[in-house]
């Protein structure tokens, strides 16, 4: 037997009705928060590539590995081990 756990509490209609509407503002919020969280990597790569290779020793990291490691201490953009 299978539970339906997709079920959403009753809300009063005015509040499902704001609900559906800010629903489009929330995901353009998420949009531009990625945007940024991909800025930020893309920086942080670029200044680790640009880094002696004593530096990146001294961070753990190899030239190979720079775009792996700043992925992976990512937030929004968690590297999954398969």
């Amino acid at each position: 037997m299978s539970i339906n756990t997709n079920i959403r509490p009753h809300m009063p209609f005015g509040e499902n009705m704001s609900h559906a509407m800010l629903a489009p503002l929330r995901f353009i919020d998420s949009v531009f928060q990625s945007i940024i969280a991909a800025n930020r990597m893309a920086k942080e790569v670029e200044m680790l590539s640009l880094a002696s290779d004593r530096k990146l020793a001294s961070v753990g990291v190899s030239r190979d590995e720079i775009v792996q490691y700043v992925a992976q201490k990512s937030e929004n953009f968690r590297v999954i081990a398969g």
